[in-house]
């Protein structure tokens, strides 16, 4: 218990916060109630600027323009202080001077019509004269405190109406909602207090406890409705994903190094039949030769010597290039077996670093969780103490706060948590490793097989694989009001639509795979975001809002993901710069590229380096990505048609590691070119 002095003058501002509830030892009350003591307020505010903090939820509270004075005072929570105090003083029997006989004795009563402290013999006296009939149902003795049958609710009924703050001989019959809760007699209706928003009390007592119980009951209903996916089960689908993922990078690593270890084995093979049948030509010719030798006469001998020798030459020469060949080949296999290895290690590390950061995030929303589930039992212990109690001042006083506390308990519980499901996902993007033979193709206006979209017509401004074997496009509504995201499977059967309204111009969206189930996309004018595939979650941000350095007329025009790092490239209109982003949306760095570039129109990443479609300039690059600026490592020849002039606007790659640049002549008519490519950039 606080000494007497901090409470002595208990008509003052004054809120309980958890520490002073601490000392008070008040066992029904939970120590979260986001209140404070003039004295806790006092020392607390001249080091914050505009808001306090609760100790224990940390939930912000606006500071008045005034300081201190301009809170509210708590009537509620003084009850309790000048309960405890009482109750401290009756159990203690304190030596206090008699309001009856002005004499110093033991208390033995306290009579809150009186409001002070009665002897033994005065208190016999106060409950046996009818003259003071109206005090003794306001009388509190040491017999009640001995006896346990006090509680705070029978308390607050002993009260009287409190004092009118101007008039404070008269009683307060009313409330004045406009001066923040100020008890009121009849007398300041006509005078300080005309005008304003008056109330009688009970009545408003009885509205107010009817708000207070339907925020409850809507509360309650939404703790049983609630079904959102839980930290804990994030947690084991988290754990449960990554096993498989380590399995599959296993198993697809172990077949890979089966495989060059066999070819390995057959080259093996190839180079003793070689040397093999080295030996038995020479020997056929040899013996042949031999033969022939000496059959011809003596004259010719020294010719078939000559002709022995050049023969071993050309075999020689021959079987050199071969070996070459065969060991430049064998060198290529296994450095590529090397670089398996590698990347198993990566990705490996990599899932283990998601799976710590998953884990980290899950945590957090999980401490959300709990603290909303505190704040439920809080709301509902004070409601269990106010809702039965007769004392009309406290419920107006103590109900409009915590119908706001319901209120703001409602909408946390309504808000759902979308990166749980995508939390548990595991990205990780597999390295290809193979040849194939380039060609150039033209496209025709007819396919073997068109997927047809219904009404209103789109404009596609982005296709990539799902992971699943599913195609999602992205592009704006034919009204160019809203941008949209479409997964069908092969036969052209819609799975999901979901359309976007941004509000900002012509919202074109472009996408780019990212994972099994994730997808990396972007919607002018700068929104970048991760569409779940699976459950249709959305998680998105705006790149101007974490990167200065953005200007306000840029927009995006293109995005790329680096499968190796899991990173997400963004390219701007009318820029050299590529911002790049993790798999998480948090920006990492700038990639500045090369000076001869003028702006991507499109960009794609293949085997470490960012292959960059210029349309302005009309050459498609291949440039590096280590550092924060990229150098030019080469470019892709446009194809050589005789009529038209092509300027590069997509490129892609397939699981074969062959590029595919897409050239457009924008004359009429319109043309356009696919050119296939080996992935060193040679083409037929």
């Amino acid at each position: 218990m606080a000494t007497s002095s901090r409470w002595k003058d208990i008509d003052d501002k004054f809120c309980l916060c958890s520490i002073c509830l601490e000392k008070l030892k008040e066992p029904k009350l939970l120590p979260c109630l986001h209140r404070y003591c003039k004295e806790c307020l006092s020392s607390i505010i001249p080091g914050t600027k505009d808001v306090i903090k609760c100790p224990e939820c940390r939930e912000e509270t606006q500071i008045p323009t005034n300081g201190v004075d301009g809170f509210k005072t708590d009537f509620y929570s003084k009850n309790l202080v000048e309960y405890v105090q009482i109750q401290q003083s009756l159990k203690s029997v304190e030596i206090r001077e008699c309001y009856g006989c002005s004499k110093h004795l033991k208390v033995a009563a306290y009579c809150f019509t009186c409001n002070d402290f009665l002897c033994k013999d005065c208190y016999n006296f106060h409950v046996a004269n009818k003259a003071l009939k109206d005090h003794q149902k306001h009388t509190l003795s040491l017999e009640d405190i001995k006896a346990k049958n006090i509680t705070i609710e029978k308390l607050a009924s002993m009260r009287d109406a409190p004092r009118c703050h101007i008039h404070l001989e008269e009683i307060s019959k009313l409330y004045c909602e406009t001066c923040s809760s100020l008890p009121i007699c009849v007398a300041c209706m006509h005078g300080a207090h005309k005008g304003h928003n008056l109330h009688e009390v009970k009545a408003l007592a009885k509205l107010k406890r009817e708000d207070l119980t339907k925020q409850l009951k809507a509360l309650d209903e939404i703790e049983k409705n609630m079904k959102p996916i839980t930290p804990g089960q994030a947690k084991e689908n988290l754990t449960l994903n990554v096993n498989i993922e380590k399995e599959k990078v296993i198993k697809m690593h172990e077949e890979k190094y089966q495989n060059i270890t066999t070819k390995i084995q057959d080259i093996e093979e190839r180079r003793e039949q070689v040397k093999q049948e080295k030996q038995n030509t020479e020997k056929k010719m040899f013996d042949s030769l031999q033969r022939e030798k000496e059959k011809e006469i003596e004259e010719i001998k020294k010719k078939y010597d000559e002709i022995l020798k050049v023969k071993k030459i050309e075999i020689n020469e021959s079987c050199q290039a071969l070996e070459s060949s065969l060991q430049k080949e064998l060198t290529t296999l296994r450095e590529k077996r090397e670089r398996f290895d590698q990347d198993k290690k990566k990705l490996l590390e990599l899932i283990e670093t998601q799976l710590n950061e998953n884990l980290k995030i899950i945590e957090t929303i999980s401490q959300h969780f709990d603290n909303i589930k505190k704040r439920c039992e809080t709301l509902n212990v004070m409601a269990s103490i106010i809702l039965p109690s007769d004392n009309d001042w406290s419920a107006v006083q103590c109900i409009p706060d915590m119908c706001t506390a319901a209120t703001n308990l409602i909408r946390d519980l309504k808000k759902y948590f979308p990166e749980l499901t995508a939390l548990t996902d595991v990205t990780v993007n597999y390295k290809q490793y193979a040849f194939g033979k380039p060609s150039v193709t033209t496209i025709s206006a007819r396919f073997d097989k068109k997927i047809g979209i219904s009404l209103p017509y789109r404009f596609v401004f982005g296709m990539t694989s799902s992971g699943d074997g599913n195609i999602v496009i992205s592009g704006i509504t034919s009204d160019l009001e809203a941008s949209f995201i479409i997964v069908i499977d092969m036969n052209g059967r819609i799975l999901k639509e979901e359309e976007t309204n941004t509000g900002e111009g012509c919202p074109f969206r472009y996408c780019h795979f990212l994972s099994q189930h994730k997808l990396a996309t972007v919607c002018q004018p700068n929104e970048i975001g991760l569409y779940d595939i699976r459950g249709g979650s959305y998680i998105k941000t705006n790149i101007s809002d974490v990167i200065n350095s953005w200007p306000k007329d840029r927009y995006v025009m293109c995005v790329a993901t680096d499968p190796v790092n899991n990173h997400i490239l963004v390219g701007g209109h009318d820029s050299r710069d590529v911002f790049v982003f993790s798999d998480q949306l948090k920006h990492l760095h700038i990639l500045v590229l090369p000076e001869m570039i003028k702006w991507p129109q499109d960009i794609t990443v293949s085997d470490g380096h960012l292959l960059v479609c210029d349309c302005e300039v009309k050459k498609c690059y291949v440039t590096t990505m280590d550092g924060l600026e990229s150098r030019l490592v080469g470019e892709f020849i446009e194809p050589n048609l005789e009529e038209g002039n092509y300027k590069p606007i997509s490129v892609c790659t397939d699981g074969n590691g062959l590029v595919y640049v897409l050239w457009k002549d924008y004359g009429y008519p319109e043309q356009c070119c696919l050119v296939q490519y080996n992935h060193d950039g040679s083409k037929v």
